[in-house]
């Protein structure tokens, strides 16, 4: 094989890598990094919205549980239960009602503070709230149900809310 370079009339070979190869091999490995970073961070708070759904649910479920652990006599129906006085709201409401009976009172204070804490981030503003209700006809088929702010979530709803209906 012989050497092209320099040969007056022939094709000479390029040795090495020119400067704009190296700036357009740069920018499309930046352009990839940068689109990962993205999709990073739509990944973490995708996982934070997962979270706060899943709190959501537990806590919907865990005040249904203390309704059902705290019922009392029913008077019209001897040997029924009945869900205790107080637990209603009337609508969602962001701060634990002022209930007579301390069993219900303490099981709404701690509800509350939980939703505040988990669906909020222990922010006090009126985007994390609960409802809890219950049947006319039947008042121990009851619904319990969390709202809180979600737009922070890719497509995420500003009054995303969670509902959960039981017989207690």
């Amino acid at each position: 094989m012989h050497n092209m370079l320099n040969i007056p009339g022939k094709c000479s070979y390029q040795a090495g890598v020119s400067l704009i190869e190296v700036l357009v091999s740069v920018f499309i490995l930046a352009f990839g990094v940068l689109g990962i970073a993205a999709m990073q961070t739509g990944a973490l708070r995708n996982t934070q919205s997962a979270l706060e759904q899943s709190a959501a649910v537990f806590l919907t479920h865990s005040i249904l549980d203390a309704m059902r652990a705290s019922m009392q006599p029913d008077a019209e129906h001897p040997g029924a239960l009945t869900v205790r006085p107080g637990y209603v709201t009337d609508g969602f409401i962001c701060q634990s009602p002022q209930v007579a009976d301390p069993l219900v009172a303490n099981d709404l204070a701690r509800w509350f503070k939980n939703i505040r804490d988990n669906l909020n981030g222990n922010v006090d503003d009126g985007n994390a709230c609960g409802n809890i209700a219950c049947d006319a006809d039947d008042p121990n088929l009851c619904t319990a149900a969390v709202r809180w702010d979600n737009s922070r979530s890719l497509g995420g709803s500003n009054r995303q809310i969670v509902e959960t209906r039981s017989r207690l």
